[in-house]
């Protein structure tokens, strides 16, 4: 597959026959009440206090009032519609109009699988940038064509660090047979945790508590703040600050919806989500790096920054094994592309 914008080519316009004034009026009036009756009903599978449930709750308050309330917006939050494979499932299919994505967007379409390399952002703030950026617009296109999917917007909640009940982490080899949790869909987790020495295992969303606590993993890389929002806390006391690999939230929208609507209703989701993520990655970037330390200290867990050297002998570990792989199913242009936006982005921003 080549890396290139994919143009959607336009509707042409049509040849009106003369006296035909009354079908046009009746039409367009038509068309402008239906326009005005959207109704949203959108899944997220995080708790109602979870950051990525209050950006869309900021997300909701904008776009009913915007829109004056011509859009009504509903949401269920911890997971009552489904887990984000089911969502977006729904969401290709155009069951659902909206819904909240993440990270598993990666094994619904491999050319997003670049961005999710482990240890390939430095930062949250590079991670942002990325995803502003003209290359993940690209991608973008080709996968609201492709799958038939469209992200408004995008927002960075953090970085996995390993959370696990057998013993602290400081260096590579102590990774080396610890049952640690994978997305089920995504081979490249399950490539990168081997690589490390881990055993991966793939486990669903909603048993991951119940797996730790009964044995059948260790644990597992997530941020600190859904650490502590699902309170794995209780069940696993070692966390390792490794900043492994960068997870995002996504406004996912159907793309045969989102023709659909006018430019004034598509102005004011694309705006909605642009807020709602906003608001999620300021929250989520509070509460990794301040509140979520602060709970788990009290709560007796043993939190460990990993140094600089361990951290590349982790990256390089990983990416040896995913990088290549990754190159050969979604082709070495795109994944030499996301690396070249990433570093440029790191060079203009600088900082660490």
């Amino acid at each position: 597959m080549t890396f290139a914008t994919k143009i959607r080519s336009s509707v042409p316009a049509r040849m009106l026959a003369k006296g035909a004034q009354a079908f046009l009026l009746s039409t367009a009036f038509t068309v402008a009440a239906a326009a005005q009756s959207v109704s949203l009903q959108i899944g997220t599978i995080e708790s109602p206090t979870g950051a990525n449930s209050q950006g869309w709750q900021a997300f909701a308050q904008y776009v009913e009032a915007a829109s004056g309330g011509d859009i009504a917006v509903e949401l269920f939050h911890s997971g009552q519609l489904g887990d984000t494979e089911k969502l977006l499932e729904g969401a290709k299919l155009g069951i659902n109009k909206m819904v909240q994505g993440d990270e598993t967007l990666t094994g619904a379409y491999e050319p997003m699988l670049a961005w999710f390399t482990p240890y390939l952002f430095p930062d949250e703030f590079v991670m942002k940038a990325f995803f502003e950026s003209e290359t993940f617009g690209e991608l973008n296109e080709m996968m609201a064509e492709d799958m038939g999917v469209r992200v408004l917007a995008a927002s960075p909640y953090g970085f996995y660090n390993f959370i696990n009940k057998t013993r602290p982490i400081d260096k590579l080899e102590d990774l080396d047979g610890l049952k640690l949790r994978t997305l089920p869909s995504s081979q490249l987790t399950i490539k990168a945790w081997e690589a490390l020495g881990a055993a991966a295992t793939p486990v669903s969303w909603g048993e991951i508590y119940t797996s730790i606590s009964t044995g059948v993993i260790d644990g597992l890389g997530h941020t600190l703040g859904i650490m502590v929002d699902q309170k794995y806390y209780e069940v696993a006391k070692n966390v390792t600050l490794d900043n492994s690999i960068g997870v995002v939230n996504f406004y996912l929208v159907n793309e045969n919806f989102w023709q659909s609507l006018s430019d004034e209703q598509r102005k004011v989701l694309k705006r909605g989500a642009e807020i709602g993520a906003a608001a999620e990655f300021g929250i989520a970037s509070y509460r990794n790096r301040v509140d979520a330390l602060e709970v788990l200290a009290e709560n007796g867990v043993d939190v460990r920054p990993i140094s600089e050297e361990e951290r590349a002998r982790l990256r390089d570990a990983a990416q040896a094994a995913v990088v290549p792989w990754m190159k050969e199913t979604i082709g070495a242009e795109i994944v030499d592309k996301v690396f070249a936006e990433v570093d440029s982005i790191e060079k203009r921003l600088g900082g660490n």
